[in-house]
């Protein structure tokens, strides 16, 4: 076996997984009835909020939303997290800050 196969195999992992850009999910409980599929109701992406700051109304965390992939910019990231949170009904990502990997974070909630 050549030297130089094994790193020739470890990079094409990595370049197999850098794919475009998507978003992950992580629940802050998987027990929360929220999660339960007959509970999900999907809205129109166009309705989800995405913001950097904090809101008015009163709302119930119930999740981290991460982009992985990094986006190639704030609008692209927000499209990302507008659009999965869509799917599972969600009302609104908020205090969406971009990590130094160059990703993007924000907290998912419901409103009360």
């Amino acid at each position: 076996m050549k030297p130089y196969l094994p790193f020739t195999i470890l990079c094409l992992l990595f370049l197999g997984c850098a794919g475009s850009p998507t978003t992950v999910i992580s629940p802050y409980s998987w027990d929360a009835p929220y999660w339960k599929a007959e509970n999900y109701e999907s809205k129109d992406p166009e309705s989800v909020i995405v913001t950097e700051g904090d809101l008015v109304k009163d709302y119930k965390e119930v999740a981290r939303i991460y982009t992985a992939g990094v986006p190639k910019d704030k609008e692209e990231a927000f499209s990302l997290m507008r659009s999965r949170l869509s799917e599972f009904g969600a009302d609104a990502v908020i205090k969406v800050r971009k990590k130094k990997n160059k990703n993007f974070e924000g907290i998912v909630v419901l409103f009360e």
